[in-house]
């Protein structure tokens, strides 16, 4: 089993202190909600987040959205392999269900979020995507129950994904044991927690920044090609 944790990832409703900028106050009369429970989007929020701190990196569930239907329609999810599970700046932690089809187009994703943070589960009938507050990264990271834990960053050392799972799949028993795997959810910086320094190793895979979900898609199909060669 894969595990997947996207930790401190840029995903909040907009802050109390931002809730009467002009540029949120706009954005709430065009959509018709109340501002306090819409999601931060920095394509929307940009010039609120100007002077607000950590406004370089908040703002971004457009990352998660990217991520989510990256990993829930991969191979490796459909044959039962992967976890999902998504911490937030706000010590937030979002479980996925794996059969969960998120919307493709960004705004109904943004919706359905915004549902999530207001009721806690949606669907309320059936959850298929659950939140609980007051879990910490490392919280999250020791919620994964996983046997080996793996950290992504820019600053590691460049690994091969391909090379590291090879040998990883010939130890005994590799095939029923928890791998997770974390990956730093904003758009740029490290880690500010120590939910990187926790796990068993800290890797890079490319030389260049990448996206959380090409580093996502790497991550699953170099563990999947390991697995069931």
């Amino acid at each position: 089993m894969l595990t997947l944790l996207l930790a401190e990832s840029e995903l909040e409703l907009i802050p109390q202190k931002l809730t009467g900028h002009p540029s949120v106050v706009a954005a709430a009369k065009r959509t018709g909600k109340k501002a306090s429970d819409m999601l931060l989007d920095a394509s929307l929020h940009h010039s609120a987040l100007n002077n607000f701190p950590d406004g370089q990196r908040r703002g971004r569930p457009d990352m998660v959205h990217f991520f989510l239907v990256t990993c829930l329609e991969s191979i490796l999810n459909k044959h039962g392999g992967l976890r999902v599970m998504i911490h937030t700046r706000n010590d937030e932690l979002i479980t996925v269900n794996p059969e969960t089809r998120i919307p493709r187009g960004y705004s109904r994703f943004a919706g359905l979020i915004e549902q999530l943070f207001k009721n806690g589960a949606v669907p309320k009938e059936e959850p298929l995507m659950q939140i609980e507050k007051g879990v910490t990264a490392e919280r999250a990271l020791a919620r994964a129950l996983a046997d080996t834990t793996i950290a992504f960053s820019p600053k590691a050392k460049q690994t091969r994904l391909a090379d590291l799972f090879s040998k990883m799949a010939t130890e005994e028993g590799f095939a029923d044991k928890n791998v997770c795997c974390v990956i730093g959810g904003f758009p740029s910086g490290d880690f500010h927690s120590s939910v990187d320094s926790l796990c068993d190793k800290s890797i890079s895979i490319h030389p260049d920044m990448l996206t959380i979900w090409t580093v996502a898609a790497e991550i699953v199909v170099n563990y999947e090609n390991a697995v069931f060669v």
